[in-house]
């Protein structure tokens, strides 16, 4: 919800520099940044040089499991 209105404020003129991540989409995703993972548990961000490192940084060890 806080994302919509947001991205509502923003649209409107009232917050020009507030950046809009979601618009539409599902209002639960979370975004990684560029070069990063998102594991499993779409919450925890880790570097993509992190995977399969044989070090899990994952909470759900998703970074060491490729299966996706």
């Amino acid at each position: 919800m806080s994302q919509l209105l947001l991205a509502i404020l923003t649209l409107s003129g009232l917050l020009p520099n507030a950046e809009v991540l979601i618009v539409g989409a599902n209002q639960d995703q979370h975004l990684c940044d560029p070069g990063e993972f998102l594991c499993h548990d779409h919450v925890t961000c880790v570097s993509q040089s992190w995977l399969c490192d044989g070090d899990p940084d994952c909470p759900d060890q998703s970074d060491e499991s490729l299966d996706t």
